[in-house]
């Protein structure tokens, strides 16, 4: 599918591979990585997100969504390297909205709080600074969010 909708705003398919799919909306500047998964390989996890960096040089991504509803598998590295190596490149381009839609599983949040908690421990707070986070249930919140 090369497009898809949200609350009447259209997003075109930037991005494609076995484990996800990455959507673009210009009006918004706002991509939708959606875990197609129930688990991503660290070295896909990762090239996923290069190529969403990559993305940022032609495209004006200022907000990110990162649906992760449909995994079913907490990778912690993937996680560390996401916080600690990526985001702070990736604030420095420009994209400082991050929003994340976590799988209905308590054992999976509780998970995602004990990873940050650890990544935050061991590189700060600092690393941060200038990003927001947001956790949220749907595509749809973060466009109200951002209307």
């Amino acid at each position: 599918m090369n497009m898809i909708e949200y609350k009447g705003y259209n997003f075109t398919l930037v991005h494609n591979c076995q484990f996800s799919n990455v959507y673009y909306n210009k009006q918004m500047k706002i991509a939708v990585c959606i875990a197609e998964s129930e688990y991503i390989p660290i070295d896909n996890f990762r090239a996923i997100f290069i190529s969403i960096s990559i993305l940022i040089k032609d495209y004006s991504i200022k907000h990110l969504v990162f649906d992760k509803r449909k995994l079913r598998t907490f990778n912690q590295p993937s996680m560390e390297w996401y916080f600690a190596i990526w985001k702070p490149i990736v604030k420095n381009k420009g994209l400082t909205n991050h929003y994340k839609i976590l799988p209905d599983l308590d054992w999976f949040i509780k998970a995602v709080e004990a990873g940050k908690h650890e990544i935050l421990k061991k590189y700060s707070n600092d690393i941060l600074n200038g990003i927001s986070i947001n956790y949220v249930n749907s595509i749809e919140s973060v466009i109200e969010m951002i209307e």
